[in-house]
């Protein structure tokens, strides 16, 4: 029975050594696999798979080192390191938080000779806060798209009492994208009573009003603030979807205030959006 055992034993742990490219599973997304060796998924038109190591870099977000390639031979996975690779390694910064690679297990590391972390990847490292890599992370999510990803870390940092201007803006833009308007609205207002009230969470805000078609409150809100943005791209977003949400509604007389407004900034870009603006006050003013 001891020799049986062991017999199977020894079979699985060869196993381990001997996998084939059907063992693979592209299951992982990005963010999962962080700080892991992984199998991209690979190009048809080539006979290998490209090798690399997912890591977070504090100013660019989720970035990939390529390191090799992996083939099969002979019914077994071989990797072949890229000569370049000691010296400079190829980074790209990864948008597609979805995509789904295939993480390498420690029994695959030890025998593609690879350390479970590079010795690069210590340079990454800082000194920030747990709060604020978290939120770092989570800040990137909301930017790719992931906001699904990213609203329960935000969500557990509030809950945690981690409440700072970052943090309110991401948590007022994670609502927001996922149409919860009211608790968007909740949070800015509590992030402008905590004296946290910049450009981004002022634009959520009114975003959030309109949403929920509180033209009055959201008109009354912009004309105290539109003179105290700094950055003028976020100032025209809040004055474009006032005027859009307010002739939608039938509010023509906000819609044409703020649609002069909107004129009297001078900016050549804004010509082609006033021209849709003043036919959607047209086709509402009926």
């Amino acid at each position: 029975m001891k020799n049986l055992f062991l017999t199977i034993l020894l079979a699985g742990g060869t196993s381990l050594f001997s996998q084939t490219v059907e063992d693979l599973k592209f299951v992982t997304n990005v963010p999962e696999a962080e700080n892991h060796w992984v199998v991209l998924q690979k190009n048809p038109k080539n006979s290998f798979y490209n090798v690399g190591f997912v890591y977070f870099d504090e100013q660019a977000g989720y970035s990939l080192k390529s390191a090799g390639t992996l083939e099969e031979e002979q019914g077994k996975l071989k990797y072949k390191e890229d000569p370049n690779s000691k010296t400079a390694m190829f980074t790209t910064r990864i948008g597609n938080l979805e995509y789904k690679s295939a993480i390498i297990s420690p029994e695959l590391l030890k025998s593609f000779n690879l350390p479970e972390q590079p010795e690069w990847l210590k340079f990454y490292n800082t000194s920030a806060s747990e709060n604020d890599k978290i939120l770092n992370r989570a800040s990137v999510m909301n930017g790719a798209g992931a906001v699904k990803w990213a609203l329960p870390k935000l969500e557990k940092l509030y809950q945690n009492n981690f409440k700072t201007e970052k943090l309110y803006f991401e948590l007022a833009f994670a609502y927001n994208a996922l149409g919860d308007f009211p608790n968007a609205e909740k949070i800015c207002m509590e992030a402008m009573k905590n004296k946290f009230s910049d450009d981004l969470i002022n634009k959520e805000y009114v975003f959030a009003l309109l949403q929920q078609k509180k033209v009055s409150e959201a008109d009354l809100f912009l004309a105290k603030k539109i003179d105290t943005y700094k950055d003028k791209s976020y100032k025209y977003e809040a004055v474009m979807n006032m005027i859009a949400i307010a002739a939608q509604t039938k509010n023509i007389d906000v819609a044409n205030k703020w649609l002069e407004i909107l004129k009297n900034f001078n900016d050549p870009k804004n010509a082609e959006n006033i021209k849709k603006l003043e036919e959607l006050i047209a086709k509402n003013n009926s």
